[in-house]
């Protein structure tokens, strides 16, 4: 027995099926992971054509049978192509770096409402973005995820006294999500790295921020804050936990 879905969904990954066809990749708020075959989508005079392209909002009607491994796509719309993310290569890293994390932590018939919602408001924060720091979308995405995924981090206070840092660099601890102040940093934490004040302050904003602030006063009067050790850490922090290897092969494409 075969059911009609019709939701919203994020496009991650499409790949040729056949002369015609497609296979999509597609991240829904209800189903998580849905892989679905777009029939005729390559065909000049396909209705799916310029809406299926990676990263796209949509709305979809899907056809699901459980017996099917790949579900048929009968209809979608287009609902925010993210144009302005697309014109710039430093935020087509950050978008694309989201979709590999979605397509290897989310899995298949999981309700992700909430990381769903989350990331169409950070995509849209992101779209009406015009500054440089375009990394710190993905630090608050790496974080949000995170505690999706039941292993987020505390930074307002020390693991081991219990009282939030006054001194810094502080210690943090990959394998908790933790930090440790000066007075209790341990040996060894599982990771050589350490937290400026400023880096520290930023990871504490983005974990409360809304999605439409992101960018936070600390970045701004710090302009030479280093970003790519935080997302070094938190992505550490992930693969721990998840017993992964995730390396984000689109930062390496892009960064210089």
């Amino acid at each position: 027995m075969s059911e009609n879905l019709k939701t919203e969904a994020l496009v991650l990954y499409g790949m040729r099926w056949s002369e015609s066809s497609k296979i999509i990749h597609l991240f829904t708020a209800d189903k998580g992971i849905l892989k679905v075959i777009a029939r005729g989508a390559l065909r000049p005079a396909s209705t799916f054509r310029g809406i299926l392209e990676n990263l796209n909002h949509v709305e979809v009607i899907v056809s699901i049978k459980e017996s099917r491994n790949l579900q048929i796509l009968s209809q979608a719309d287009l609902l925010n192509p993210f144009s302005n993310i697309r014109e710039d290569l430093e935020s087509t890293m950050v978008a694309f770096s989201m979709a590999e994390l979605l397509r290897a932590l989310i899995h298949e018939n999981e309700n992700s409402r909430s990381i769903f919602q989350s990331t169409v408001q950070i995509m849209n924060s992101l779209n009406r973005f015009s500054g440089s720091h375009y990394l710190i979308f993905l630090l608050y995405f790496l974080l949000h995820i995170s505690d999706y995924l039941g292993f987020g981090w505390n930074f307002s206070q020390c693991r081991r006294c219990g009282k939030m840092p006054q001194s810094f660099p502080v210690k943090p601890d990959v394998v908790n999500g933790a930090v440790f102040c000066q007075d209790c940093q341990p040996v060894s934490s599982g990771t050589s790295a350490e937290l400026s004040r400023h880096q520290w302050e930023l990871l504490i904003h983005l974990q409360s921020a809304d999605p439409a602030d992101i960018i936070p006063g600390p970045e701004k009067d710090n302009p030479d804050i280093q970003l790519q050790p935080l997302v070094d850490l938190l992505l550490s922090h992930i693969n721990y936990h998840t017993e992964q290897n995730l390396q984000l092969r689109s930062l390496k494409m892009y960064l210089p």
